[in-house]
């Protein structure tokens, strides 16, 4: 059963055709049609109101005017009830006896405009610091033909870059704008392509994945589907268990729901599950050749996944590696397979970084505490009082939402389905929060990867039967905890926006510098934890992104002195800029706890200073130099390296050979796999014992790699 199921047609409509044919009158539908397509009929005009709602109230919306609650603060009643008569609409089309295809479609498209696009009709510039940074990467890649791993981490993973220099021809600015600024709203609509992808083989109502698909829209408020390599990931990845979800289940046992293969460990299983049926659909038909194909599409999303992303392909490893152990994968094989993919590309591949910095990345690692601490503790403390009901708000809803997703799962276990399938891809995410904290987003990462099965039993637990109709009382539900997502999707995406926007004249003014120099620029910005070292939010680097550096200092907490920011200017020598902007104050009051109006006080100082000499000043940013003595020379950073680097130690190159033979064996086997019965699988045995010594031979040229290029 798919999203887009349809009922067969009406016996009442089948009689109908017979008479009109015979006496040539007017077919007259059953009353029960007649009132349906009435009901269809009104619920059409729910998104015309609902679009006539919101662009009404965005006109006289006043971004400036932001408080720490963000985006809400600002918005009209108007505005507000435009998506929600959209999500009453789309609940009241769950309740008619029929799928309209179109009709949720519509409703659903528009959801995904207003919630995720209010941003491209309010603001003139791509919203995210970090965006502007991707283009500065794009750029090069256009510019130069190649990478430059010494420039940045990212550097070593730069798949998602250089396919949107292939993409965005030149890389130039104007080129990239559109579709950067666009980037979030088609990346969810793809989402929910791969949504219904998955959702496919499960065993649900109509009105059931419709409304995991509405939820997933409310839900998503993280903020990484902009221009990035993990909103990019993401899609993989949803494909990635899409496709293993859908075409390598393990067939159902004739007798009772113990699948076939591998019967050690089937009896606990059973016992885990009672005589509960599978809530998925018996595997679909298909050829063998199609399976092995799907099979080489698999390993190509990984593949595409582990250049573009660092934490994305081990997330994809437990994913399956959960559904093998719960029985729901015929691949037993395939996670060694992508273990030593990933594996061999952070070997060979990403050595610029982890070289430098390998006790920063191993510290973390089971270090559960440290990385709750980071993600949780704290970043509750941080920000004025009324922001950190944003923070709240985050939290709030991410338990609320793993709670619902345990009640789905109870709701469907107690009228005897078992949804195996949806409970290992909503906790294998949760094996990433033992690596480290990520940067302290580890927590807000686990929540991305396990949204979409956790969204899907949301609904379940509203509508768990695979085939009635849902109640009343239920729909009811579905459309009050709509609502409540909408208002509450309001505050946690948007609720940093007066921080997270980029303003033109900051634009601008960046630009100018740009314009004004041809050797390397060092900007100097505030912040309350200046060794964080984070994006600043301003639009740096979007363009000859290897001259452009920038460091913080820290953000006096008197407003009018500015000794300590002087002192640490003058420190960084000639070519070096100091540049704050409205965004950036933004965060130092309204993220970090700084007293209201210290932004202004603050510009005003720096206005005063004799010292400070404005170089570029408008409403949005205002970027200062000093006086240099003609003697005095700015300290140039030394040309960095180019290209792909794979240093090499005597054992490399047999450590590639390794790695040729044991990929090609493990792929064989998978795919021969494919196409024995599963008492046939014996016969993969002499392949096994061919990979155990290249899969030995190939970890210990790793480890000699790890220990000399560290040590």
């Amino acid at each position: 059963m798919s999203l887009i199921d349809a009922d067969k047609r009406r016996p009442e409509a089948a009689e109908v055709a017979p008479r009109f044919l015979e006496t040539g009158a007017q077919p007259s539908l059953p009353p029960r049609d007649r009132r349906q397509h009435l009901s269809v009929a009104i619920l059409c005009f729910a998104p015309i109101a609902a679009v006539s709602l919101y662009l009404v109230g965005l006109r006289s919306v006043d971004l400036g005017a932001m408080t720490g609650l963000g985006l809400i603060s600002v918005l009209t009643v108007s505005t507000l009830l435009g998506p929600g008569l959209l999500v009453l609409g789309f609940i009241g089309t769950l309740s008619l006896a029929r799928p309209y295809i179109w009709l949720l479609g519509i409703h659903l498209v528009l959801l995904v405009l207003m919630l995720h696009g209010i941003t491209l009709l309010l603001e003139s510039e791509p919203r995210f610091p970090i965006s502007w940074v991707h283009i500065g990467f794009v750029e090069f890649i256009a510019r130069t033909g190649t990478m430059a791993p010494d420039l940045d981490a990212r550097w070593s993973w730069p798949g998602f870059f250089a396919l949107a220099a292939f993409w965005g021809g030149s890389g130039d600015l104007t080129a990239l704008h559109a579709a950067v600024s666009v980037a979030s709203v088609v990346t969810n609509l793809l989402y929910l392509v791969a949504l219904a992808l998955l959702m496919s083989p499960l065993r649900m109502s109509w009105q059931a994945k419709w409304l995991a698909a509405m939820f997933f829209c409310l839900l998503n408020w993280i903020g990484q589907d902009y221009f990035s390599p993990q909103g990019f990931a993401l899609l993989l990845y949803l494909l990635f268990v899409g496709f293993l979800v859908i075409w390598f289940r393990t067939p159902h046992s004739p007798s009772g729901d113990v699948p076939w293969p591998l019967r050690s460990g089937s009896t606990l299983w059973a016992r885990l599950w009672g005589d509960a049926s599978r809530g998925e659909l018996p595997p679909r038909k298909s050829a063998q050749s199609e399976r092995v194909v799907v099979l080489a599409v698999v390993v190509g999303l990984f593949a595409a996944a582990t250049v573009c992303h660092q934490l994305t392909p081990f997330a994809m490893i437990i994913s399956v590696i959960g559904l093998v152990v719960a029985r729901r994968c015929v691949l037993g094989g395939l996670p060694v397979l992508l273990v030593v993919i990933v594996v061999a590309w952070v070997s060979y591949m990403t050595q610029a970084y982890w070289g430098g910095h390998f006790g920063e990345v191993m510290s973390g690692v089971g270090n559960v505490g440290s990385t709750v601490s980071a993600n949780i503790s704290d970043r509750a403390g941080l920000g004025n009082p009324e922001h950190q009901w944003v923070v709240r708000a985050r939290m709030l809803t991410t338990v609320l939402v793993f709670v619902i997703a345990g009640v789905g799962l109870l709701r469907r276990r107690r009228g005897g389905i078992e949804d195996r399938v949806l409970l290992v891809l909503i906790a294998a995410p949760i094996g990433l929060a033992f690596m480290q904290s990520y940067g302290g987003e580890m927590a807000l990462r686990v929540y991305l990867f396990a949204l979409a099965p956790a969204s899907v039993l949301v609904a379940l637990a509203l509508f768990p039967r695979p085939v009635s109709r849902p109640s009343f009382l239920a729909r009811c539900a579905a459309g009050v905890l709509g609502l409540v997502m909408l208002f509450s999707f309001f505050i946690t995406r948007y609720g940093n926006e007066p921080f997270e926007r980029i303003d033109s004249g900051a634009v601008s003014a960046v630009g100018s510098v740009y314009d004004q120099t041809t050797d390397d620029v060092r900007f100097l910005y505030v912040t309350a934890v200046p060794e964080l070292n984070s994006t600043p939010f301003m639009p740096l680097g979007y363009r000859d992104v290897e001259r452009v550096h920038w460091s913080n200092t820290m953000a006096p907490l008197d407003p009018t002195d500015v000794a300590g920011v002087l002192q640490a200017l003058r420190e960084k020598g000639p070519d070096t800029y100091l540049i704050t902007t409205r965004s950036q104050e933004a965060f130092v009051e309204l993220g970090q706890g700084y007293p209201l109006g210290w932004g202004e006080e603050f510009r005003d100082s720096l206005a005063d200073a004799p010292e400070f000499r404005a170089v570029v000043e408008n409403q949005d940013a205002t970027i200062y130099s000093l006086d240099w003595p003609p003697e005095a020379e700015a300290d140039h950073k030394q040309l960095m390296s180019t290209g792909v680097q794979v240093w090499l130690t005597p054992w490399t190159g047999v450590g590639v050979a390794f790695l040729v033979l044991l990929v090609g064996t493990l792929g064989v086997r998978e795919a021969w796999r494919l196409r024995l019965e599963p008492d046939e699988y014996t016969r993969l045995r002499p392949l096994t014992f061919a990979a155990i010594p290249l899969f030995i031979g190939f970890v210990l040229v790793v480890l000699e790699r790890f220990v000399m290029l560290t040590s």
